[in-house]
């Protein structure tokens, strides 16, 4: 069994890289956090059972972190799909008003999913309220490079809706402020 000694160690030195590992599947810096104790607690468990080996200790954080995460993407999935009550949803062909806000977010929906891997994870950082020096650390760039990203990836969506006929204000200049967080 691995003692608490080396189960601290392994924390100090590996705890960072393992939630950024986390942070880019989930999404969610408190569900990261979760993860990650969690993944700890799988390896004094999982030492119990098998011998573990300092050289190989990065690399079983590694895979456990994955399978922790795995399982938990999967059970809040599950939770998200048996929490959705259908006849609680409001009935958006009424108004016409309604109906283009359903297609202008199933169209950024659609744009979001077909960009690459940073700029979707740049999206789904911000949107889960992580802060551009949280996600550049995370993300290992520095934080100015984050926000000309960031201001690209708007422009795109911007654009990209206007030529499919969305009346789109461009005046988006002067709402920047949650660029500077």
């Amino acid at each position: 069994m691995i003692s608490l000694n080396e189960i601290e160690n392994a924390y100090n030195a590996y705890s960072k890289e393992i939630f950024s590992y986390i942070l880019r599947s989930v999404y969610d810096h408190d569900s990261a956090e979760d993860i990650l104790q969690d993944v700890f607690i799988k390896l004094l468990h999982y030492s119990e059972k098998k011998e573990v080996h300092a050289g190989n200790i990065r690399a079983l954080l590694y895979s456990i972190a994955r399978s922790v995460t795995i399982d938990a993407l999967r059970t809040a999935a599950r939770r998200k799909t048996e929490s959705c009550d259908i006849s609680a949803m409001p009935d958006t062909h009424n108004s016409h008003e309604e109906a283009s806000s359903g297609e202008i977010i199933d169209t950024v929906t659609r744009i979001i999913g077909s960009m690459g891997e940073p700029e979707k994870s740049i999206i789904l950082f911000r949107q889960n309220g992580l802060t551009y020096n949280e996600i550049s650390a995370v993300m290992k760039i520095p934080e100015r490079t984050l926000k000309r990203k960031t201001r690209a990836i708007i422009e795109n969506i911007r654009k990209t809706l206007q030529a499919e006929g969305f009346f789109i204000s461009s005046d988006t200049k002067d709402s920047n402020e949650s660029f500077n967080d």
